[in-house]
């Protein structure tokens, strides 16, 4: 429920960042004092390439030093949010925005001059064609299964796991039955 609650607000603030500029409400000395606001041209302005780099980046790098999509997500937010302030997060995260889109466009445009995608598909189709191949006609995988005896110990751990299943599924039945009475 609360990694739930972490998505949607995470999704709802990722929204908001790509939404355009509202017009600021009336300004009290409280509010002036709290938070240093963007100006509403500057916002406007801003190119929606460099927030949607920052996200990408942020989720990127979440997910890959986390190993969770949630936690991507959630920097993909931060970093989405933050490229729309002023501060000097704001600032780098901008700038990593801008830094990203720039890869995105050169990437894009490599690959529209020299066809890349097609090209890379056609290597790793083939390299896992003579793979697959190669295995077939040598064997190479059951030969290192038997000097490894991997298949053995993997069948040994399942036995084990689900022996603990049963056993742990036993003692919640004893304990409903004896709830039960």
């Amino acid at each position: 429920m609360v990694r739930a609650l972490a998505l949607l607000s995470c999704l709802v603030a990722s929204a908001s960042a790509f939404s355009g500029a509202m017009p600021a409400p009336a300004p009290s000395k409280l509010a002036m004092s709290r938070v240093a606001r963007t100006p509403v041209a500057e916002v406007q302005m801003q190119e929606k390439g460099a927030v949607v780099g920052a996200a990408c980046v942020g989720g990127i790098v979440g997910v890959y030093f986390f190993h969770e999509l949630q936690t991507g997500l959630i920097f993909a937010a931060i970093l989405a949010y933050a490229a729309t302030t002023t501060s000097k997060f704001g600032e780098f995260a901008k700038s990593t925005g801008e830094n990203a889109n720039k890869v995105y466009d050169k990437t894009l445009e490599l690959n529209a001059q020299y066809d890349v995608l097609p090209k890379v598909k056609t290597v790793t189709d083939t390299v896992v064609t003579a793979t697959s191949n190669l295995d077939k006609n040598y064997g190479i995988t059951s030969k290192i299964d038997d000097q490894l005896k991997l298949s053995a110990a993997v069948d040994k751990a399942t036995a084990k796991v689900e022996e603990l299943k049963s056993s742990v599924t036993g003692k919640v039945d004893e304990l409903k039955a004896k709830a039960a009475d």
